[in-house]
């Protein structure tokens, strides 16, 4: 016995009728990015793009330190800025002598975080241990705070550890900055970015940031703790003021 037929519930008329309204909707959705562009075809711009240039260039001016000797080397197919860097106005209390900062700014729209800490670790031939995490914080820049009605300092993490070679020990303080912050993992970076790309359509301009301290032959860091916290806070405040606002 044959199956009864089943009468089509949709019309050929009404199914035509409703794949027309959708393509009506499609064609409207899309007239803003005929006219403008569509998002993925002009990538997201970089804010002061030109700053981070000239700080990969010529490196970082530090209020109350001097600048000894600056230079680009690369790393990992990347260029950092490295500075050795010593204080302007010698102080007993201070017990860092010297140090070298060395900085990797995004300077192209593609340009993200990736291995840089594994590239210094490599290049440097590093046994690493000491390891903790240091949080500290810095005024929220004023174009910022105006803007916002959470003007809450900027909190930046960073990793602090020992490091040491053959020839050399270090404290070492880590971390990406940016000008809301800071932290050495580039998953937080990551969902920051996303969040400035999907609400102002630019990118979150970051600076790859390592501090190193020499100090005697496989030293304790912790006498350095204080005085590398007061550090780190300058180079995140000049970040913000030279790169992330100019």
């Amino acid at each position: 016995m044959a199956s009864p037929a089943i009468a089509n519930p949709f019309p050929k008329a009404a199914r035509c009728l409703v794949l027309a309204a959708l393509a009506l909707l499609i064609a409207v959705s899309a007239l803003p990015y005929y006219r403008s562009g569509w998002p993925w075809a002009s990538p997201p711009d970089v804010p002061h793009v030109a700053a981070l240039k000239t700080l990969q260039q010529k490196g970082l001016a530090l209020p109350g330190w001097e600048t000894q000797e600056q230079s680009q080397i690369s790393l990992g197919g990347h260029d950092w800025s490295v500075q050795q860097i010593a204080p302007a106005t010698p102080n007993a209390a201070n017990p860092i002598a010297q140090a070298a900062l060395l900085l990797r700014p995004q300077v192209w729209y593609a340009d993200q975080p990736e291995v840089e800490w594994l590239d210094i670790r490599g290049s440097q031939q590093w046994t690493v241990d000491s390891r903790q995490r240091l949080t500290f914080t810095v005024p929220v820049p004023e174009q910022l705070s105006s803007a916002q009605a959470d003007s809450a300092p900027t909190q930046v993490t960073a990793d602090f550890f020992r490091a040491w070679n053959p020839t050399q020990t270090y404290a070492v303080l880590q971390w990406y900055a940016w000008p809301t912050g800071g932290h050495p993992a580039l998953s937080r970076w990551f969902w920051l970015d996303q969040k400035a790309q999907l609400q102002k359509q630019q990118r979150l301009p970051w600076v790859a940031v390592s501090l190193l301290i020499p100090i005697p032959p496989l030293g304790d860091i912790q006498p350095y703790l204080e005085s590398a916290e007061a550090l780190a806070e300058t180079v995140q405040q000049a970040l913000i003021d030279a790169a992330f606002q100019a």
